[in-house]
């Protein structure tokens, strides 16, 4: 399975990046927005450090949905881009998302979005 990061601009928080699959199903998103491509390339390699070290964390968003977070320092550098109805598929998504992420390519051009 081929991944690869994209970067997005969203007026409401600066460039961030997504993990999507080979099907473009949308992986994981980075936890905060940047202030230019730069710092998301930065910030990509924050969560490929984190992706061998950090200890995700798996959590409750409502009485019926999980989602994931990977925390490195002092906030997520990433983060589920889904609620799953079960913790366990929260788990697998993130465990996915870790093996991804570490050799997942990056594309720079940098999309926009409206929100």
């Amino acid at each position: 399975m081929t991944a690869r990061f994209e970067f997005y601009e969203r007026a409401c928080a600066g460039v961030t990046w997504r993990l999507l699959s080979s099907n473009n199903r949308d992986l994981g998103r980075s936890g905060a927005g940047f202030a230019d491509v730069d710092a998301c390339l930065r910030a990509v390699d924050e969560v490929r450090a984190a992706a061998a070290e950090a200890e995700p964390v798996i959590h409750r968003v409502s009485r019926l949905a999980w989602a994931w977070r990977l925390e490195a320092g002092p906030g997520a550098v990433a983060v589920a881009s889904r609620a799953y109805q079960r913790r366990v598929q929260a788990q697998t998504a993130c465990d996915l998302f870790l093996r991804l992420a570490v050799e997942a390519p990056v594309n720079t051009d940098v999309r926009q979005t409206r929100s």
